[in-house]
């Protein structure tokens, strides 16, 4: 292994661990304690603007939970899904495509750069929202 290669996947790690901590934090100061109860005063959001890109993480909606980040398609599988680095941390994950881009026939190629949305639940798994041009 290359050490300044290592040094770069621990600062991307690092990175995406302070990104949801902070977001832990956002959540926690949505919600209050009122009454015996644990009501929410609004949907927390956070946008993290890094060097290796941009990650967002949005807790509203049961579709909304979930951890936005950039990424380059690296692979084309079968049945419309995608093998995606991502920016920050260098991580691979496995994609498919949403709806709205198979509705409207947008075609994913490798090396195009794509916005996924990851689930906090399988931090492997994403969906590709948004190809840019």
């Amino acid at each position: 292994r290359h050490p300044i290669k290592e040094l770069a996947t621990m600062a991307g790690r690092w990175c995406t661990l302070a990104v949801l901590i902070v977001a832990m934090l956002e959540v926690t100061a949505a919600f209050s304690l009122q009454g015996g109860g644990l009501t929410r005063l609004s949907a927390p959001s956070l946008r993290v603007q890094t060097r290796a890109g941009t990650c967002a993480v949005s807790m509203g909606k049961k579709k909304d939970d979930c951890i936005e980040m950039e990424g380059v398609v690296t692979e084309s599988l079968p049945n419309a899904m995608f093998r995606v680095e991502l920016e920050i941390n260098k991580e691979t994950i496995l994609a498919h495509i949403s709806g709205k881009i198979r509705k409207n026939y947008i075609k994913i190629l490798p090396g195009d750069r794509v916005t996924c949305e990851i689930s906090p639940y399988d931090l492997s798994k994403g969906r590709i929202t948004f190809r840019y041009k």
